[in-house]
């Protein structure tokens, strides 16, 4: 009989959704590299952390959407709470080498889009060993300028210089 209401109690939490639970840091982190916006939505909709890093002195999922020039993504994690203040270094790389802000990010990304064709972008960036299909595909946009100025403007309304 002990057992009978135990499993019963068992089978009735099978029954509801695990969808419910928090996302995990990586994936928000994976959305956000990827440039995806809805699951970037759906994530932080679940209460995905906006100041997830990929490591405790990583870049943050804001870095990353800045590097790629992501207005929506940029402006969902700051309504979410994201730190603009926040520096990091990006993976592979030691936070004695560099370790920037989310701004600083946008506005090269900015410098960059600016002074090499978009025809010539995916050569460039492969050259210097930034061959990341979403950054490629990115700043190869013809409207990379406007995006990255917009990012820009939104960085700098709430970043601490």
């Amino acid at each position: 009989m002990k057992y009978r209401l135990f499993f019963l109690f068992a089978f009735i939490l099978l029954l509801f959704p695990v969808s419910g639970c928090k996302p995990t840091p990586a994936s928000l982190m994976a959305a956000v590299k990827a440039d995806n916006t809805e699951e970037a939505k759906r994530l932080i909709g679940k209460g995905a952390d906006a100041n997830s890093r990929t490591s405790p002195t990583g870049w943050s999922a804001l870095h990353y959407a800045a590097r790629n020039g992501n207005v929506e993504i940029v402006q969902l994690l700051l309504s979410a709470g994201a730190d603009p203040n926040c520096s990091g270094a990006m993976e592979g790389q030691t936070t004695s080498v560099i370790s920037l802000k989310p701004l600083v990010i946008a506005r090269a990304n900015l410098d960059l889009v600016s002074q090499i064709p978009a025809s010539r972008m995916e050569e460039t960036l492969r050259e210097n060993g930034l061959d990341d299909p979403a950054l490629v595909k990115s700043m190869k946009d013809p409207k990379a300028a406007d995006r990255y100025q917009t990012v820009v403007d939104a960085l700098s309304k709430v970043t601490k210089n």
